[in-house]
């Protein structure tokens, strides 16, 4: 039995990856890592298309880019901060809220600016020389042997924006040249963009901006792509990862485009998947990808060979703890023996293994076992050993901060998840079935819900208050507070590959998720 003391101020690593200094020691090589680093594209490797990186808030996604980042075999490593590249030029631009506002599908637009943003970090990871030799590169493949693809239209596009082709203010060039041969054409039509506009004149509007982009931008970007795939790509020289990892900051929850955006973005990427030693990873959250699938702007069996979704098993998470735990211990008190979460947390908590109490009220993400795991630290105070005490009062706090996490999480989605998560308090059991649960019972909920949650702009669709049981029971699924009960020992909570209940599942029996079970 292990007696090990622990100080308060003692912790197995920070929450967020890019401060956790245990992340380079203590990092759990999952078959996605193995994956992401394998260039093999050959029929050997059915996974080298995969580069759409989905999960939950605190599954391991940052951390996943930020080991690849230290990988060696890696040549060259570089991000988009998509909020400060793209994002924040399409917000404050005039003119591009002007269209928006008017009803105008800019989605093939964004597209244009995700490509040349990719465009940008792409052609000098492959040719590292000046960008000047590039342009004059391109130039010199004009007139040759002819090629699969087209010179003069991938030179018409550098010549375009030559001055501002590899900075910041590409975006903004390539948004004036479109403002500018649009407000032409369409001031021609005799439409001012000032006001609201007709469904004739929105017709108009759509076709011009739509003919522009896809003439003036999208075609003469793809054979640009063609001759960095045909002329640059030296499959097996280089190994090239460039990393989009902030689509969930609250920058992006706020705007209404933001599923416009980041489809785009889905779009872009997927030009480049031809150039073999090239690597677009995007790192996004599963329920904002649900969001996109949900507002059908695309299928979700297109996007199925490209994604990787994380997710973690009870014995991972356990290894991940163990590794943490050793690396505490034998850095800071010298500890010689190899030590476990089982031989630390040896005790029982309500007839249960106190390693296993604690890792079924994590949501099977390695961010929360290990803030769990800190949270009993903290009140260890160098004297006694953990005992039930501690992890018991851990549990208060990893509650408070769990349920803060989870708010932040789908608040955008459900303005009132907040009272939805809390109404589950009002169920007279843990275990239940739809029919089990009387229709006072489900008034009881519903009437909590309605009593606590703030007025409402009926006009928007994720503000509308919940009002039918059904559709509550379906939430709950969707942001993990309740599971499907399959035996005792098997509870089936939402993933990505089972993100929601259908109709099929409301005569099951349902489990209130142990960390949330307040009874």
């Amino acid at each position: 039995m292990n007696t090990h003391v622990f100080r308060n101020n003692d912790e197995i690593g920070k929450l967020e990856a890019e401060s956790d200094t245990y992340l380079d020691t203590c990092f759990y090589e999952t078959n996605i890592f193995k994956g992401i680093m394998n260039f093999d594209s050959s029929e050997k490797n059915p996974d080298f298309t995969k580069r759409i990186i989905v999960g939950r808030t605190g599954s391991g996604k940052s951390a996943l880019l930020r080991k690849i980042l230290d990988e060696g075999s890696i040549k060259v490593y570089d991000k988009i901060e998509a909020e400060n590249t793209i994002f924040e030029h399409v917000k404050n631009n005039v003119f591009i809220s002007s269209l928006n506002e008017n009803g105008i599908d800019l989605r093939v637009f964004y597209k244009s600016l995700w490509l040349h943003a990719l465009l940008i970090k792409v052609i000098p990871a492959l040719h590292r020389s000046t960008y000047q030799s590039f342009f004059n590169r391109v130039q010199e493949l004009i007139g040759g042997k002819k090629k699969s693809y087209n010179p003069e239209l991938a030179n018409e596009y550098i010549e375009q924006f030559k001055d501002v082709f590899f900075n910041d203010k590409a975006l903004i060039e390539i948004s004036n040249k479109m403002q500018s041969e649009l407000s032409s054409k369409i001031g021609m039509k005799g439409i001012d963009l000032g006001g609201k506009l007709g469904r004739e004149e929105t017709q108009k509007v759509q076709s011009e901006t739509s003919s522009y982009v896809s003439r003036e931008l999208i075609r003469k970007q793809k054979e640009l792509i063609k001759i960095l795939n045909e002329e640059f790509s030296e499959v097996g020289q280089f190994r090239i990862i460039i990393s989009i990892d902030d689509l969930d900051r609250s920058w992006l929850s706020s705007s209404d485009i933001r599923y416009d955006f980041i489809n785009a973005l889905l779009e872009a990427f997927r030009e480049l998947l031809d150039i073999k030693s090239v690597k677009v990873l995007i790192s996004i959250r599963t329920d904002i990808l649900m969001g996109i699938y949900n507002k059908t702007l695309r299928q979700d069996e297109k996007d199925q060979s490209l994604i990787y979704a994380v997710s973690w098993n009870k014995s991972e998470i356990r290894s991940i703890i163990d590794m943490r735990l050793n690396h505490l211990i034998k850095n800071k008190y010298q500890g010689s023996r190899t030590v476990t979460m089982r031989d630390i947390f040896h005790f029982m908590i309500d007839d249960v293994k106190a390693d296993d109490y604690i890792l079924d009220r994590t949501m099977l993400r390695p961010r929360d076992a290990i803030s769990f795991i800190n949270y009993c630290l903290k009140e260890c105070d160098g004297n006694v050993s953990i005992d039930k005490d501690i992890v018991l009062m851990a549990e208060e706090k990893f509650f408070s901060s769990r349920k803060r996490a989870l708010v932040s999480e789908w608040v955008s989605i459900y303005k009132n998840i907040s009272e939805y998560v809390d109404s589950l308090s009002i169920l007279k059991h843990s275990n239940f079935s739809l029919d089990s649960i009387s229709e006072d019972n489900k008034n009881e909920v519903l009437t909590y819900i309605l009593d606590r949650a703030p007025s409402e702009n009926e006009s928007e669709l994720h503000t509308k208050i919940i009002m039918n049981f059904d559709e509550l029971m379906k939430v709950w699924f969707i942001v993990g507070v309740i599971g499907i009960k399959k035996t005792d020992t098997l509870i089936i909570y939402s993933s990505y590959d089972k993100p929601d209940l259908d109709i099929t599942d409301m005569k099951r029996t349902f489990v209130i998720h142990p960390l949330f079970d307040r009874g």
